[in-house]
């Protein structure tokens, strides 16, 4: 009989040579890492971990997935997934092509504890689905921004990485879970003494690279609470709210300082120049330079 020293955490059985980047977001229990599959074989008697693999390209050829006693013998489409959860059900894959993916392991205990921090009863346990082919367009898509940032090096900070983390793990919660999980709908937001402390932290640390985890330090919940409770208060995400904090900042700057373009970057929380550019351009229509020339 298996038990739970037979299931292997991930990176214990994928070649690390397949790895392109991985990125760690502790604050979550959540490792991303993008693939680039060689052709192969890999078989595990159990996993440790939940396990979502989203498919980036296609080479075209068949693949056999199998969990257990279900199996998927036919082609991956860009955007595809599956999903695994923790257990002891033997896994096997087998392709015949290179191709790139985006590989989430989930710690399947603090999957539980958001579940608990967003309503959902300490009792029945609960569970992810096993899916050998499925399609979601709000998976392909966040996939798809993870793969953006850890190309550019994590440009977007913290923040934003765990933002990502959150919504990955509460559509997975929402959507891919036994039972199926009716979340209590948060009547109120932080309250006025909550919110205060937190606006006036980000405007005292907004050249920092913040992260949802300094917020819930310093209002006492877990991230994804806070980040429901900020939207509810403020009616934007925490990292839109910051992103335009910094926005705005940046405009004083421009408009009210002889610093060059980089050195204001930096000093309103962007990565650099170029950082900045990409989002003030966004949201202005126009580069700093321009505007600074208005």
């Amino acid at each position: 009989m298996n038990t739970d020293s037979n299931r292997l955490h991930p990176s214990n059985f994928t070649p690390e040579k397949w790895v392109i980047s991985r990125q760690s977001i502790k604050a979550t229990h959540l490792t991303v890492e993008h693939h680039r599959h060689e052709p192969g074989e890999l078989a595990t008697p159990g996993l440790s971990h939940h396990l979502l693999m989203v498919r980036l390209s296609c080479g075209g050829a068949r693949q056999i997935t199998r969990f257990g006693q279900q199996e998927y013998d036919g082609c991956y489409p860009v955007g595809s997934f599956w999903l695994v959860a923790a257990q002891d059900l033997p896994c096997f894959w087998s392709w015949k092509s290179t191709d790139e993916t985006m590989l989430f392991i989930i710690e399947p205990l603090r999957l539980q504890q958001i579940a608990i921090e967003q309503g959902y009863p300490a009792q029945p346990p609960i569970e992810l689905q096993t899916i050998l082919l499925g399609r979601d367009p709000h998976l392909e898509i966040l996939a798809k921004q993870y793969r953006i940032e850890m190309q550019h090096n994590g440009l977007g900070g913290r923040l934003y990485s765990e933002s990502l983390g959150n919504l990955l793990i509460l559509h997975l919660l929402r959507n891919y879970c036994q039972p199926n999980p009716k979340f209590a709908q948060p009547h109120m937001g932080l309250g006025d003494r909550r919110l205060k402390s937190v606006l006036d932290y980000i405007e005292a640390h907004l050249d920092e690279n913040l992260g949802l985890q300094d917020f819930a330090t310093l209002t006492g919940l877990s991230q994804c609470h806070f980040a429901t409770m900020f939207k509810q208060s403020m009616g934007v995400a925490p990292y839109r709210y910051v992103l335009q904090q910094r926005l705005e900042r940046a405009k004083q700057y421009l408009q009210s300082s002889n610093q060059r373009i980089h050195e204001i970057a930096l000093d309103c929380g962007f990565a650099d120049q170029s950082h900045l550019t990409k989002h003030f351009r966004k949201s202005v229509g126009m580069t700093p330079r321009q505007f600074r020339n208005l």
